[in-house]
């Protein structure tokens, strides 16, 4: 079957008609015949141009003339019909035989019917209309045949299709099942695996709540942030003497003595998450107080936030501790009272030394002229007299020098003056230049005050001369507005604080609890190699004295 149909003719579509060959007589005849029936004619005069007219133009019928002289005519419908694109349009051969021999030369030449000459138009148009109606008769059988065939392949192709498309799903569900199957077997282990873990966990939590029932420290878990108890172990229902079933109906922030404890311990939790070691007081449910040490985390109970507490009675401890303040004050209290027996003593033992045995060495001394005064004339009792005078005159400076130690009568007169005289004692025995500045003037001070102040730079100074290798001292008094400050500073060795304090440093710790005594901070800054400084704050009412 060739694959060359030609144009699809439809019942009014006009018909083409090659006339190849006859006089210019027949053809003129022919074809005006023809076009009056509404055909178009296309006229061939030359064998070689019959074929290529006819692969262009596609007609629907040839006329050809075997008897043309410019026309082979059997030869040329021979090449017609072995051209696969004319071979299926239809060949008259119109010619003068009068034999069958030409006639059946011209059918085995390929031609579908003939006409004889001279043409007879009536007989023409007969047979032209017979074969043009059976070459589109043919063509369309040919289309349909076609179309059947491409529908088949189509088919085929749809149903190969089809099979690799059903082939690919039956892999597809395949693959699936076994992945099912997969996921099935991996699901069985998970729900084993899960079902031998939860039975782990209430193992576990049954442990844990045997442990935390049982155990020695109260706990207890609130609701996040209203405080309601939704759990107790027994420690912390017989902590605070609360029922077994309370849980639930108790509001913890009712345990509590000051609520704003409680507050502060919330925001806690809410910013930091947990806190530990808060010291509170409080309530148990039959109103008696207590002090507790607790320990406290943020998570979830049931899905939603709650706070896991411990509790730690310390009321024994806090006990202790507030015997100790007091007993440390009644200490301290007992410390200064002592100090202020010990001023006094030295006052009255200075006064007394100043005052009594001084006057008796004065009066020593005076006896001693008037007994040199009677041994003119004996030059050895001269002598014994002179020796005994030095030595009543060194007696008394060792009094002065005794009663000063004791208590500086330059106390009497402030806390300037004393530091004066103390600074200038200090620059007569010891090889350091001592500086005093004074700024504000005499600051407004007790006895007391004044004394322990003088003590304190007093140990400065002393330590400086001891164990500082200093070359200069500063002391510095600046008294302001309702404070005094006062600092002992020296280019010395200096020392580790941490070490001296380690190692028990008395003499710190004396200056320090003078300090306190007052109402005063002492402050030491010192490093090895950079000196020592000492310095003293004291508040002081009303205004500095000039």
């Amino acid at each position: 079957m060739s694959d060359h149909l030609g144009e699809a003719i439809g019942p009014d579509t006009p018909c083409t008609i090659l006339v190849a060959g006859g006089t210019p007589s027949d053809i003129s005849v022919i074809a005006d015949h023809l076009a009056k029936e509404g055909c178009r004619v296309l006229t061939v005069h030359d064998s070689v141009e019959v074929p290529a007219c006819a692969r262009k133009s596609q007609p629907d019928l040839i006329l050809l003339d075997l008897d043309s002289p410019d026309i082979d005519g059997l030869a040329t419908c021979r090449r017609l019909k072995r051209d696969e694109r004319t071979c299926n349009i239809p060949v008259i051969v119109m010619t003068l035989a009068h034999g069958g021999h030409d006639l059946a030369e011209g059918i085995s030449a390929g031609a579908a019917d003939y006409v004889s000459k001279p043409v007879r138009i009536d007989e023409l148009m007969v047979r032209v209309w017979t074969h043009i109606e059976l070459h589109r008769t043919r063509q369309r059988c040919i289309l349909q045949q076609h179309q059947l065939f491409n529908d088949a392949r189509r088919q085929r192709l749809v149903q190969a299709e089809h099979s690799r498309v059903h082939a690919e799903l039956e892999q597809r569900v395949a693959r699936a099942a076994d992945e099912l199957a997969g996921v099935r077997a991996k699901l069985a282990a998970q729900i084993d695996e899960r079902r031998a873990s939860d039975a782990r966990l209430h193992a576990s939590e049954a442990r844990f709540r045997m442990i935390v029932e049982s155990g020695p420290v109260p706990m207890c878990i609130a609701s996040m942030p209203d405080g309601h108890l939704l759990y107790a172990n027994a420690r912390l229902r017989e902590l605070l003497r609360l029922d077994e079933q309370a849980c639930g109906t108790i509001n913890m922030a009712d345990f509590y003595v000051d609520p704003a404890e409680r507050e502060q311990l919330v925001r806690c939790l809410a910013t930091e998450g947990s806190f530990g070691d808060a010291e509170v007081r409080m309530l148990r449910a039959d109103g008696t107080q207590f002090w507790a040490m607790a320990t406290a985390r943020l998570a979830n109970y049931d899905d939603r936030p709650a706070i896991y507490v411990g509790l730690h009675d310390i009321s024994r401890r806090k006990s202790n501790e507030e015997d100790f303040l007091r007993s440390r004050e009644q200490q301290r209290g007992l410390s200064a009272y002592l100090d202020g027996v010990r001023e006094d003593e030295r006052k009255r033992s200075a006064l007394e030394v100043q005052d009594d045995l001084g006057q008796l060495l004065t009066a020593v001394k005076m006896d001693l002229s008037l007994l040199r005064m009677r041994l003119t004339e004996d030059p050895e009792g001269l002598g014994r007299a002179d020796d005994m005078r030095e030595l009543v005159e060194g007696t008394i400076w060792m009094v002065r020098n005794v009663a000063s130690r004791l208590r500086p009568a330059a106390l009497d007169f402030g806390l300037v003056s004393a530091l004066e005289w103390l600074t200038g004692q200090s620059r007569k025995h010891d090889k350091i230049q001592y500086e005093l500045h004074v700024e504000g003037g005499e600051p407004p001070l007790s006895d007391m005050q004044a004394t322990v102040l003088f003590r304190i730079v007093e140990a400065a100074l002393t330590n400086v001369a001891r164990h500082a290798a200093a070359r200069r001292v500063n002391v510095t008094l600046v008294t302001g507005v309702g404070s005094l400050g006062l600092s002992v500073s020296d280019d010395g060795c200096g020392f580790d604080l941490k070490a001296a304090y380690a190692s028990r440093a008395y003499g710190l710790l004396g200056m320090a609890e003078r300090a306190r005594l007052i109402g005063g901070t002492l402050g030491i800054n010192s490093e090895p190699g950079k000196g020592t400084t000492v310095s003293i704050h004291v508040p002081c009412e009303g205004g500095c004295s000039s």
